[in-house]
């Protein structure tokens, strides 16, 4: 994800330190896991900190990888609410997932989704799930399908724009990946403003 990415509502403002420290620990993890494991650690602010741990496990031996994720779950639930919590997740499992560690991954994914639905407000809920879905999509489409699942569940698209937002990204991105693909989303979709919307947008209706 790019740095551009990294910064969502809820999201206190970070510190100087956390930061310098998420920089350093990225800039350090190829060439130096101890120093750059020091950085991460140091970041005050447990949202960056737990980026930061991502970004030293993508880079460590196969063994301190894990330790390193497991560490990283760990702070994320230091995160000042749900949200950040949820959210936050999706760089540690990204790793996890690329690095072919399911057991981990499917473990720290079903307690995001089961904490998803204390994620409030309901804008917020949906983003916290975009960002999951999209970092599971990214390594492969199967991994985001619980996503998916309690996407459905929980984010009824006519009850916020970010939700009905969310909706048309999954579209998008699954009508690039091949045919029929906007339309088995929009068909998934609960009846209302939101669906009407897509199956217009996508020559559907």
């Amino acid at each position: 994800m790019s740095s551009q990415q990294q910064r969502y509502p809820h999201t206190p403002t970070p510190s100087r330190a956390s930061l310098i420290g998420r920089q350093r620990a990225g800039q350090l993890a190829p060439t130096d896991t101890g120093k750059a494991l020091q950085a991460a650690r140091a970041c005050p602010d447990a949202w960056y900190r737990v980026q930061a741990l991502a970004s030293v496990a993508e880079h460590a031996e196969p063994g301190p990888a894990l330790s390193i994720l497991e560490e990283a779950a760990r702070e994320a639930r230091s995160c000042h609410d749900a949200y950040g919590t949820v959210a936050v997740m999706a760089w540690p499992l990204g790793v996890a997932l690329r690095q072919g560690r399911l057991d981990f991954a499917g473990r720290e994914l079903k307690k995001c989704l089961a904490l998803a639905s204390a994620v409030e407000p309901r804008a917020s809920q949906a983003y916290a799930l975009e960002i999951l879905w999209s970092a599971c999509f990214a390594v492969d489409p199967g991994h985001a399908e619980p996503v998916w699942n309690r996407i459905l569940e929980l984010c009824h698209p006519d009850h916020s724009w970010r939700a009905a937002r969310l909706y048309l990204h999954i579209a998008e991105i699954q009508d690039e990946r091949g045919p029929g693909g906007a339309a088995a989303v929009i068909r998934a979709m609960p009846a209302g403003k939101a669906r009407s919307w897509l199956e217009r947008r996508f020559a559907l209706a």
